[in-house]
């Protein structure tokens, strides 16, 4: 499963990725994420079969900084909803546990004066997309909202991932409104 999700073996080293057998996490590959200091602050166990229940995550709370172990603080960020897609991207990306950023994350990007987010989440969370960028915005920092055609970005591969980046213009306040007058739109930012 690990490798459908374009993981590499460097990756499963990197991340510490591991496998559980038995217990409540039984069959699942779990990721950790680990804080600044390398302590243990969040996990999930991803399914390696295809139950019901494709995710069991760590019992605590979703408030912390995913992989924060990895980031640099002084580069661009990359937010997206889970860990594969974090770890397509291979560098500075926070998986989110979901669709919204959470008070510490929301609070360590403005103290680091982070100065670009690129905001990779899945086409389905576009009204979510829309208040994290303009929360952000508002507080100063550049937004790049990118879009993926059908594909989340722990499908789209390393490569593509890199052009997509490159490609992405900055999010304007012009943007946010069509969205927001607009609703849901796939055409939510302009690519060259």
């Amino acid at each position: 499963m690990p490798y459908k999700r374009n993981i590499t073996d460097e990756d499963i080293l990197k991340y510490n990725i591991g496998y559980c057998d038995s217990g409540l996490y039984s069959n699942r590959i779990i990721i950790p994420s680990y804080d600044l200091d390398g302590t243990l602050n969040f996990f999930v166990g991803r399914d390696f079969y295809s139950s019901k229940m494709k995710y069991r995550n760590s019992p605590t709370s979703k408030d912390i900084i995913g992989f924060d172990l990895f980031i640099n603080w002084d580069e661009p960020i990359i937010l997206c909803e889970g860990v594969f897609d974090a770890m397509a991207f291979k560098r500075n990306a926070i998986p989110l546990f979901g669709k919204t950023v959470m008070k510490t994350l929301q609070k360590k990007i403005i103290e680091s004066r982070v100065k670009t987010i690129y905001l990779a989440l899945d086409n389905d969370a576009m009204i979510e997309a829309t208040k994290i960028s303009e929360h952000f915005i508002n507080n100063g920092i550049k937004v790049k909202m990118m879009k993926f055609e059908e594909k989340d970005p722990s499908e789209t591969g390393f490569k593509s991932l890199l052009y997509l980046i490159s490609k992405t213009k900055q999010t304007k306040f012009s943007d946010l409104m069509r969205l927001k007058l607009n609703g849901k739109t796939k055409k939510h930012m302009e690519i060259l």
